[in-house]
């Protein structure tokens, strides 16, 4: 299925304005891509004046900086010295290595291993213990599945003098690879898995500062030893259970370290009681999670989703991650053509950030999807409203499965929240399709609405904005407002805030009739937020001649807030800054 006309329009008007391709591509793929995305790493400069700019704006201040607890992987060839952001290394250890010959255990490799990728906490570092895997096999082609290579797995080969079954997983339906595990609910081999956890707890690599988080792998078909925990009742639950347990005691003090691999509410639930943090695959399907209470994602009655940050994944800022690295030719096939993927990578990214996640592993691929998009992630991640350099809203809505006509998803939210009321009811639009690939929408319902439009004609002029009092209360505050819209039918609009005592309009807006996505910068040296709730008011966009359609809309703090970066300490996490007021730790109230 072919994107729309306005998908390429505004996806092209956000990227460099020209591309430099090392090396002459040769695929279709590789031909579309040097189109499409770019090898060269760029970011948006902040402007401290009123400006606009064509498409969007992913500026902050020079004072900016990455979270302590916060890391991206990727590689570090593809962004310059002027990337921001703390880039996570990876270290891959198994058991098959720690425990050559039964009962001698051998952590020596991989302790080396993580002081080397640290170098001295310069980098990130995530490690996890594979054990499940016996080999995995590759075949020519989706078409064709003649063998072509068997690398070995990260189970011990002696496993099997104890009776423990292999397990051929279903092959990749979009990879060409096939996964053999060994049973992990064996009791021969769940009696000796136990045992090795506990080694790996003694010896001291779970404390170790270098080391920033630990997958807690499980057993699945994909090539990440990932999955979900056996269903209550099923007679295996008592073992995952057991693992659970023993992992939690191997990280003694240092649990938030621990990432459990599965997103199901029970497996959740018992993870956030053990202290444990957790990390998704596919946020590529952006729309997954909603809801997924154990995530702090939550949808009210009126379809906003909205996080939970009493959720202790979040208030305790435990490891929290996700991958977005699925934009190679090898990833057509599960996702779709091309032209839709700097889409899903922009809508993928900005999940990210909404779900609050502290680190994320980005383009795995030898393409920056949107260099500018990146940057702005890596000094995100792993802020909260106290420290936060900006709050946002991305005005969007989707329609996911659910019911007999699917359920509505209503905006991507940080911090700035956007309510329908009278005066000010809203209406989606700009439709970009999606491929049926994007599983989670409702079949009948395959596209994105990517902005919101006033209805000046049914006298609904407005577009009202709350600003969550944790992220910036009463006033004067000085900050930057940037407004995304389409310059549409020369239609004319103003930004209305609070200065004290008095509504007032710094700035007017004169669209033209190009179509494109434009974003317009207001500095605001007195600004005031009263506003309560997510209904509270504290900005609005008032239509002036037609209508106004916006996209996105960010708060931008001018100086630093007061208490500076999250500051890591030797027994935990890097501390959240929460609100004194306890009524601002609780999900807001919804509109009524």
């Amino acid at each position: 299925m072919k994107p729309t006309r306005l998908l390429l329009a505004v996806l092209l008007t956000s990227l460099p304005a020209a591309v430099h391709v090392r090396g002459a591509p040769q695929s279709d793929f590789d031909r579309k891509a040097a189109t499409l995305f770019t090898k060269d790493y760029s970011f948006h400069a902040w402007n401290p004046t009123d400006h606009t700019v064509d498409g969007d704006d992913w500026s902050l201040p020079p004072w900016v900086k990455p979270a302590r607890y916060s890391g991206i992987q990727i590689s570090e060839k593809l962004v310059s010295t002027e990337f921001p952001g703390r880039i996570q290394r990876s270290v891959r250890a198994s058991w098959r290595e720690a425990e050559p010959t039964e009962g001698t255990f051998d952590f020596g490799a991989l302790r080396k291993e993580i002081l080397e990728q640290s170098e001295g906490g310069r980098y990130a570092v995530k490690m996890g213990l594979g054990a499940s895997v016996w080999e995995t096999r590759y075949f020519q082609s989706l078409q064709d599945r003649t063998l072509r290579k068997t690398e070995p797995g990260t189970a011990p080969r002696w496993l099997l003098e104890h009776g423990v079954p292999k397990i051929e997983e279903r092959p990749n339906k979009s990879v060409p690879f096939q996964v053999v595990n060994l049973d992990i609910y064996h009791p021969e081999y769940h009696r000796r898995y136990l045992k090795l956890v506990e080694a790996f707890g003694r010896s001291g690599i779970p404390q170790m500062k270098e080391l920033d988080l630990c997958y807690l792998h499980l057993v699945s078909a994909s090539r990440g030893e990932e999955g979900a925990g056996p269903p209550v009742g099923d007679p295996r639950r008592r073992l995952f259970e057991e693992r659970m347990q023993v992992w939690a005691d191997a990280f003694k003090g240092v649990a938030h370290k621990l990432c459990l691999v599965s997103s199901k509410e029970d497996d959740m639930a018992l993870a956030l009681k053990l202290g444990m943090g957790q990390r998704n695959g596919f946020v590529e399907h952006y729309l997954m999670h909603a809801p997924n209470p154990g995530l702090g994602q939550e949808v009210d009655a009126d379809g906003y989703l909205v996080v939970n940050e009493t959720c202790p994944l979040i208030a305790a800022n435990r490891a929290s991650g996700d991958e977005n690295e699925e934009y190679t030719a090898g990833h057509v096939e599960r996702f779709g053509p091309i032209e839709t993927f700097p889409h899903r990578y922009r809508e993928s990214t900005l999940r990210m950030l909404q779900m609050r996640r502290n680190f994320a592993w980005a383009e795995g691929g030898p393409w920056l999807i949107n260099p500018p998009l990146l940057h702005y992630l890596a000094l995100g991640l792993g802020k909260t409203a106290r420290d936060a350099p900006d709050a946002w809203c991305s005005l969007r809505e989707s329609i996911v499965k659910g019911g007999r006509n699917g359920r509505t998803v209503k905006n991507f939210e940080r911090w700035l929240f956007q309510r329908d009321a009278d005066g000010a009811r809203t209406e989606a639009v700009e439709k970009v399709e999606v491929p049926p690939q994007m599983f989670e929408f409702d079949p009948g319902h395959l596209y994105d609405l990517t902005a919101r439009k006033t209805r000046a004609a049914e006298g609904q002029t407005l577009i009202r904005f709350g600003v969550d009092e944790s992220f910036l209360d009463g006033g004067p505050h000085a900050v930057a407002v940037k407004v995304t819209y389409l310059d549409r039918a020369h239609a004319e609009w103003a930004l209305e805030y609070s200065a004290g005592d008095r509504m007032a309009a710094p700035r007017r807006v004169t669209c033209g009739d190009s179509g494109a996505a434009k974003t317009a910068t207001f500095i605001l040296n007195d600004a005031w937020f009263p506003g309560r709730g997510y209904t509270g008011m504290d900005l609005q966009i008032r239509a002036l001649k037609g209508d106004a359609v916006i996209r996105f809309v960010r708060v931008i703090k001018l100086c630093p807030p007061d208490g500076g970066p999250t500051v890591p300490s030797d027994d935990g996490p890097p501390a959240r800054h929460r609100p004194a007021d306890p009524m601002t730790t609780v999900p807001k109230e919804t509109a009524g």
